[in-house]
């Protein structure tokens, strides 16, 4: 899918994908409110679960990648990186993503990014690793 410019615009996008349900009775701004981690204005566009759930009712495309980070940014099932790494994604992930950690019993969490644009999926295998696509943005 290629997505509109603003948060607003790719919340109204994925509504009219989904089957009706809560979501379609809330004012626009509540339902930005539920689905982005930034809320309804701020800066990026990282979705939190329930965002992560609207778009995979949407049935869209998406590409995970590791994130590359140690081992002691992990906390169970939340990703504690260094707050400058999160301000570099929001500010050079243009596209929706998503923050979160596979968990397989009796291995280690693997975090990863999953993205819903399939140009900045494409140019960060070009990079090899996020670090690398970042640092290239």
């Amino acid at each position: 899918m290629i997505f509109p410019k603003t948060k607003r615009e790719i919340t109204e996008a994925i509504l009219n994908a989904i089957p009706r349900g809560q979501y379609h009775t809330m004012p626009i701004d509540n339902v930005m409110f539920e689905w982005w981690l930034t809320g309804r204005g701020g800066q990026g566009l990282r979705l939190n679960l329930a965002g992560l759930d609207a778009f995979e009712m949407a049935n869209l495309e998406y590409y995970d990648f590791p994130l590359g980070l140690e081992n002691k940014t992990l906390h169970r099932k939340r990703i504690i990186a260094p707050e400058t790494f999160v301000q570099e994604i929001i500010k050079k992930i243009r596209c929706p993503y998503y923050l979160g950690v596979h968990q397989k019993k009796g291995d280690k969490s693997n975090p990863f990014i999953r993205i819903y644009d399939h140009k900045t999926a494409m140019m960060m295998t070009l990079h090899g690793t996020l670090r690398d696509y970042l640092d290239a943005v």
